[in-house]
């Protein structure tokens, strides 16, 4: 059993458009086990390849984990920030600085890659001893895919803003895991999900803010991965008293 539960849910969507065929010499090239395992079931004759691996260098344009942070607003006194991306870049460094220095961030910064498509589940393992007790932190989880489908003309960058702390709150925390959730499928009287680590967590916030999810009701979100599969398992204790906000911007490319 975990002790975590969120008090405020932002969500950030931005459709990125910079991905060339993978015969272009301009695209990323990467070893075929990982461009399978990113692919994410797209078809080989419309897999598209993001045109630099530093995703977040797009000059002039807005980012997409700014934009959930933004939406998300300030803690109310200094505390740590977490960011979660899926697999490392080289520019992870540099991206976590410049949103630092960007949003005035107060506080200590933490990047944690390497989770892929459990970033929005699993992770909750970690960030359950990591999270302060006294201040709570900013859990930052985004979703940057180096493949896109060319039928849908580029990706989706999503993020997902989550203000968290140690105890009871109007979003807990209950349980995550990796693999089939089991028991926990059959408790949950909604369940979201989708391939990448913020897919459920944008289903989540949609169905919260259509009131569509009642106080004391069981929330499943999955992610399932080409390789792996998580989970995390959420109650709803007090809808009413959950912030929720959404960031979103137009094509960039």
């Amino acid at each position: 059993m975990l002790d975590l539960s969120a008090d405020a849910l932002a969500v950030a969507v931005l459709h990125r458009t910079d991905y060339l065929p993978v015969t272009d010499p301009a695209a990323v090239a990467m070893p075929a086990s990982r461009f399978e395992q990113e692919s994410r079931g797209i078809p080989m004759a419309y897999r598209m390849v993001v045109t630099t691996d530093d995703t977040e260098d797009v000059a002039g344009e807005p980012d997409v984990s700014e934009l959930a942070l933004t939406a998300l607003g300030p803690p109310p006194g200094e505390q740590p920030l977490f960011l979660v991306r899926g697999v490392p870049r080289d520019s992870m460094v540099a991206a976590l600085a410049g949103l630092v220095h960007q949003v005035g961030w107060a506080g200590e910064d933490v990047g944690i890659t390497q989770l892929e498509e459990l970033g929005g589940t699993a992770v909750f393992d970690l960030l359950d001893w990591a999270v302060p007790e006294e201040t709570g932190a900013t859990v930052l989880i985004c979703d940057e895919p180096l493949v896109a489908d060319a039928r849908a003309g580029g990706a989706r960058f999503t993020a997902v803003a989550l203000r968290v702390r140690p105890g009871e709150g109007p979003l807990r925390v209950l349980e995550c895991g990796e693999g089939p959730p089991g028991a926990a499928a059959e408790r949950a009287a909604h369940r979201f999900g989708g391939s990448g680590p913020c897919d459920g967590w944008l289903a989540c916030h949609d169905a919260l803010a259509a009131g569509r999810i009642a106080d004391g009701e069981l929330i499943l979100l999955q992610a399932r991965g080409p390789l792996r599969e998580g989970w995390v398992l959420l109650r709803a204790v007090d809808t009413a008293a959950l912030r929720l906000a959404e960031g979103t911007a137009g094509a960039v490319g």
